[in-house]
């Protein structure tokens, strides 16, 4: 909210612009319904930018600014190496990471599967 949009309503609220209220109002009817319609209008406004603000559409878009402002630069448009290259590494060696994983725990599995069938046709011939 820039402030822009605010309308003048400095005696609203106030008697005669005086913030310690002894003088009365001696603002017209119509100067006071001008003043209402003012700060109605001023809220609409700060209402419209707020559900603007709040809109998941406009929320994910910041988050992916943010995001993109942090892999390229913004003056050249140029990808940010020293921040991609690490990243992309530690994500290669997570990946490596989870295949050996995986790798290892099929073997055990690959081998009692074996037996249980080496047992079986065992029985069989017997």
């Amino acid at each position: 909210m820039d402030g822009a949009h605010k309308a003048d309503v400095s005696n609203a609220g106030h008697k005669n612009g005086n913030a310690d209220g002894d003088l009365p109002d001696r603002r017209s009817p119509q100067q006071i319904e001008r003043d209402i319609e003012a700060a109605r209008a001023n809220l609409a406004v700060t209402l419209d930018e707020i559900v603007d603000r709040v809109k998941p559409a406009n929320v994910a878009a910041r988050a992916m600014d943010k995001v993109r402002a942090q892999f390229i630069d913004s003056d050249t448009g140029a990808p940010r190496k020293e921040r991609i290259v690490p990243l992309a590494g530690g994500a290669a060696g997570l990946l490596l990471l989870v295949v050996l994983v995986k790798s290892r725990g099929k073997g055990g599995k690959n081998v009692e599967s074996a037996k249980k069938v080496t047992n079986v046709k065992g029985r069989k011939k017997r």
